[in-house]
């Protein structure tokens, strides 16, 4: 399910210290971890900030999907599935302590 999307959006809410709103955009890597996953390269779109890249790789799992990213290692993160009905989009969502984390995949 996750070897067609090609791109990725990222949609980071942070409640932690202070309030911050975060979009990262991503293509697909050439390079894939392992079946039943999908790593993408995103970098920083908004706020217009000096920042690296980073790699967020999302992982199907008996209970659905999770996501991992460089920031947080060692960590997954359970997400909730939204599909449309065309099937041509994906959204998933992660809600984790003070963060929400919303992945759009294309």
């Amino acid at each position: 399910m996750l070897d067609h999307w090609e791109f990725i959006t990222v949609y980071w809410l942070s409640g932690f210290v202070q309030e911050k709103f975060e979009i990262w955009k991503g293509k697909k890597d050439r390079q894939q971890p392992t079946a039943g996953s999908v790593s993408f390269t995103i970098y920083l779109l908004f706020p217009l900030i000096d920042a690296e890249e980073s790699h967020l790789t999302i992982t199907q799992t008996t209970d659905g999907f999770s996501f991992s990213i460089d920031w947080f290692p060692g960590e997954e993160f359970p997400l909730k599935t939204f599909a449309t009905e065309s099937r041509k989009e994906l959204l998933l969502m992660c809600e984790y302590h003070l963060e929400s984390v919303f992945l759009h995949l294309t």
